[in-house]
Order: structure tokens, then sequence, then C-alpha cells
């Protein structure tokens, strides 16, 4: 007889999400068919706005003018130049998902006006 079921694959094992009613040591077949990741959209991890990093470069980016900076949340972990070196030290540092921006120089603000 053949059923369908979903099962999770945890520590090298797979986990069926629903009791299987098997006699010890029964054999049976497998056919693994993966299902897609979910979108971000459908998953129940809230989601990050980065309105920490937000709220700290609209307040405390001004001395960071012209260069990169890297935040987690509201601590900043690197600044520079070069995009490259302050990624580099962000994930050197630990970060996982480190947020980065350019701060603008006041000449590089776009011009929103006549």
């Amino acid at each position: 007889m053949a059923r369908q079921l979903e099962a999770v694959f945890e520590q090298g094992v797979l986990r069926p999400l629903e009791p299987l009613f098997l006699s010890e040591n029964q054999r049976v077949q497998l056919t693994l068919e993966e299902a897609p990741a979910p979108l971000s959209w459908e998953t129940n991890e809230p989601i990050n706005e980065r309105s920490e990093e937000l709220r700290w470069l609209a307040e405390q980016s001004e001395a960071y003018a012209g260069q990169w900076v890297a935040l987690d949340g509201s601590k900043l972990i690197a600044h520079g130049n070069k995009l490259a070196a302050v990624s580099e030290e962000a994930r050197s540092s630990g970060v996982a998902q480190p947020f980065f921006a350019r701060v603008p120089k006041d000449k590089d603000t776009p011009f929103g006006g006549w």
C-alpha cells in the first residue's frame, strides 16, 4: 500500500510528521520529493525591518560622512572608505548579517526641489 506523508530531516534522520503504524524492523521503500523553501512572506520568523540601524543613521552618522558603515542594530561594528574592507571587518567580528550603508556627504545629498 502506498501512502504519502511529510517528514523533516534532522541531525541525519528523517522524522515523520505523523505517526507510522509499522511493525518493528518492517522494511519500507521511500521516494523523496524535496519541498521548496518557503518564501519570505510564508515564514513565521519575524521580519527584521532594520529600524534600529535606520535610527542610528538618522541620529549618529554625521561623524562618518563619506564613509561606509556596518551596523548590528544600534551598534557600529565597522567603518571606512572601502566597502570591501568594512565588510571583512564586520564579518570577522562575528555578526551574521550586518547592515551596510554609505553615509552621504552634504554634497552627495540629492536635490529634491526647484
